[in-house]
């Protein structure tokens, strides 16, 4: 059985490459998204084997809900970015299938 803290480090964890991952959109750095988009995929694996049904006291639950929010947040930003470029990308696919027929 885990602690409250080995779960609030994966939350952490999570949130800071999420700001990576954030940044790296920013900078139009795909490759290196991709590669934290992994890494914070791994973490959030973990998540559920250290999240039990233990009662987090204030302070804990304050830092995990200030995780979520910032990972929400920066989750929003990226789709923002990104939204861009998948309109296009649609374009560009719904064009080459079109010229087929």
């Amino acid at each position: 059985m885990s602690s409250p803290r080995d779960m609030l480090s994966l939350y952490e964890a999570v949130t800071d490459i999420s700001q990576q991952m954030l940044e790296a959109a920013r900078r139009k750095d795909w490759k290196g998204y991709g590669q934290l988009e992994l890494l914070c995929k791994g973490y959030i694996h973990q998540i559920p084997n250290h999240d039990d049904k233990t009662p987090l006291n204030a302070e804990a639950l304050q830092r995990k809900i200030a995780c979520l929010k910032t990972i929400l947040s920066n989750d929003k930003e990226i789709m923002d970015l990104l939204q861009p470029w998948m309109l296009r990308l649609s374009d560009i696919l719904h064009s080459s299938a079109n010229s087929r027929h």
